[in-house]
């Protein structure tokens, strides 16, 4: 005999159904603190210099923290089994669709990690806070557990809490807005670039490069926006030695060479080089060179070694001609090169960058080497000049 539900069982179930989504006030208020502190940092400035710092440890700290808390819950049963024998049930599908919404998230995320965005997050914590330095650049330890972390995140979603967290749902799926646009902008070609031949001779690392706050700490502001920052690395490694010292970088006194032929705009050279992760040091640049090389284009050089400049201003130079050597002096972490092409003659925040691709390298990305017409490069990527 078939049995027809009574309408008191119909409006439980539909009472049932009606509380598997909450918007929790707890978790509102969690919600927007988090969104109110993400601005403030981001309106400061705070974010988008270390933003990649942020997300490791978010990712590191929310990882065991949500498998504890569904541990907790799960003795408790007050988690949501369904979506693991059958996640097309109409009455799971706020679940299913928070699931998805969680998977695309960290997907993004893992795209993030292949881009190269965590490339040097340890040794720039090092560095600012005087801790160890890891031995490798990238240190791939760190990258790795950043991977299980997205993939135990995203297991965790198959088995969520019995109530769907509208607030938190909200702000997984701004971060899935946010990845999509900054993996977009790594991605798209740059536009009208500025063609030069390196200005470093043998193989260099990049520290920060790319269209985007995830790859350069550059890149949200406009005068320095599309900067490269290039370190020598041996197997992975910036040094020889006591780190503290700048000699013990390999790239410390290497050559810098003219990128272009040109005209020596401006030269400073009596800078003295920084201890090993000193920052704040004024003038940013440090020593540097500054070169016009035609159609109004100023190529920057910066964080020079004192007394290595070897043109003086108004002086001509030609393409490959050394000019000075890498050092560490102004706001540089460690011994680094900084290089970028802007549109007008004054190192000052009105000028604005242009987009620089590099001719004549063998470009290594991801242990795969190529040899483009035009070099676009990102951080993580290694470069060597090839030779005529």
């Amino acid at each position: 005999m078939v049995t027809t539900p009574t309408r008191t069982e119909t409006d439980q179930g539909k009472k049932g159904r009606s509380r598997s989504i909450a918007l929790g006030k707890v978790n509102l208020l969690l919600a927007l603190l988090g969104l109110l502190v993400l601005a403030g940092a981001y309106w400061v400035g705070l974010l988008p210099e270390l933003l990649p710092e942020a997300l490791a440890l978010l990712v590191l700290t929310l990882a065991p923290v949500t498998a504890a808390s569904r541990a907790w819950h799960a003795r408790r049963g007050g988690l949501e089994y369904g979506l693991l024998r059958h996640p097309l049930r109409r009455e799971l599908r706020p679940h299913l669709l928070q699931c998805l919404n969680h998977w695309l998230f960290w997907a993004l995320f893992g795209a993030a990690i292949l881009a190269g965005t965590f490339a040097i997050v340890l040794a720039q914590v090092g560095s600012l806070f005087s801790l160890p330095l890891p031995d490798r650049i990238p240190y791939q330890p760190l990258v790795i557990a950043l991977g299980v972390g997205a993939l135990v995140m995203a297991a965790l979603a198959l088995v969520p809490r019995r109530r769907v967290q509208v607030a938190t749902n909200v702000l997984v799926a701004i971060g899935t807005v946010f990845f999509a646009i900054q993996l977009v902008r790594i991605y798209t070609p740059p536009a009208d670039p500025v063609a030069i031949d390196p200005p470093l001779a043998s193989e260099w690392g990049m520290l920060a490069g790319g269209r985007s706050a995830l790859l350069s700490h550059h890149y949200s502001t406009p005068y320095v926006r599309d900067a490269l920052d290039f370190v020598r690395l041996d197997e992975e490694r910036g040094y020889d030695g006591d780190p503290k010292r700048a000699e013990s970088w390999y790239g410390f006194g290497e050559p810098v060479l003219a990128p272009a032929d040109g005209t020596v705009v401006s030269v400073s050279d009596i800078h003295p080089d920084e201890p090993i992760g000193a920052t704040g040091q004024t003038p940013a640049y440090g020593n540097h060179i500054l070169l016009e090389i035609g159609n109004h284009r100023y190529a920057v050089m910066a964080h020079l070694k004192q007394g290595s400049a070897r043109v003086s201003e108004g002086e001509r130079v030609r393409l490959r001609q050394q000019i000075a050597a890498v050092g560490d002096s102004g706001d540089s972490l460690w011994p680094h090169l900084h290089i970028h092409v802007q549109d007008r003659p004054d190192l000052d925040q009105q000028a604005r960058t242009i987009p620089v691709v590099f001719r004549d390298v063998a470009l290594i990305r991801g242990g795969r080497e190529s040899s483009p017409a035009e070099a676009d490069l990102r951080r993580g990527d290694h470069i060597r000049r090839i030779e005529d």
